[in-house]
């Protein structure tokens, strides 16, 4: 009995872990100059960021992209973001969760006077 409860223990706080492991990763992008909204799904496992400025992001950068350390490896390509100023995060190889999956790339888009970040996603 007691290996059953601390089994369902760990089952129902694993969700929880999850939910507060992602959301630190995205508060060191807090968007002094506007706005910022994060939606983490019931599993935990899917987070949406939205993030808005005032400013326009200057165009992406051409990257070289070099040779992947493995076959199974996906190219994630570099974009900019907002810290009180722009700052590029150079592209790089990721695992993708399944081998069936790929990379959608995180865009900026005009919505009026603002400008939104949706981050990219494996699909």
């Amino acid at each position: 009995m007691k290996r059953t409860g601390l089994t369902l223990t760990l089952l129902v706080a694993a969700p929880l872990l999850v939910a507060t492991t992602v959301q630190p990763v995205f508060a060191q992008r807090t968007i002094t100059e506007e706005k910022k909204t994060t939606t983490v799904t019931p599993s935990g496992t899917t987070t949406e960021t939205e993030i808005v400025v005032k400013q326009a992001p200057p165009p992406p950068r051409e990257e070289a992209m070099p040779a992947p350390p493995s076959p199974s490896q996906t190219w994630v390509p570099g974009y900019w973001t907002w810290n009180n100023n722009w700052e590029w995060h150079a592209g790089h190889f990721e695992q993708p969760p399944q081998p069936s999956m790929s990379w959608e790339p995180g865009r900026w888009t005009e919505r009026g006077e603002e400008w939104v970040w949706r981050p990219g996603h494996w699909r």
